[in-house]
């Protein structure tokens, strides 16, 4: 008894810093954005057909060994941006259909190390040709 209070007084003490967590986080960093947004590409590329952010995009993250469960999820915001905190490890990241826009991204692969911000592209197909 007397140990345990002993630890608990030595973890309180101010500038201590807290136990490792076992199994570490990271992060994925995540853009997603959609194109073509011209019928023709031009040579010099127009920056008025650069691809546009897709804001409200859901994105999911599944692991890596095929297990169908959701690992982390969320929504773009306007710039077509999302950060999902994710344990160390082997995931898969899809994007989920938005409506307007054809089909589906090709899903990811990402390795995610601990303290690391990997961060992911995710293409939708406009359809304009």
């Amino acid at each position: 008894m007397h140990r345990l209070l002993a630890v608990l007084v030595v973890l309180a003490i101010p500038g201590c810093p807290a136990p490792p967590s076992p199994a570490g986080t990271g992060a994925i960093d995540v853009e997603v954005r959609a194109g073509p947004v011209c019928p023709v590409e031009t040579d010099p590329p127009d920056p008025d057909c650069a691809p546009r952010p897709v804001a409200d995009a859901h994105v999911l993250v599944q692991p890596g060994d095929g297990r169908d469960i959701v690992v982390a999820q969320g929504m773009t915001d306007a710039d077509g941006r999302l950060r999902l905190e994710v344990p160390t490890g082997d995931y898969v990241v899809f994007g989920a259909a938005v409506e307007g826009l054809m089909g589906t991204p090709e899903p990811i692969s990402v390795s995610v190390g601990q303290n690391q911000t990997v961060p992911i592209s995710l293409a939708y197909d406009t359809g304009i040709r």
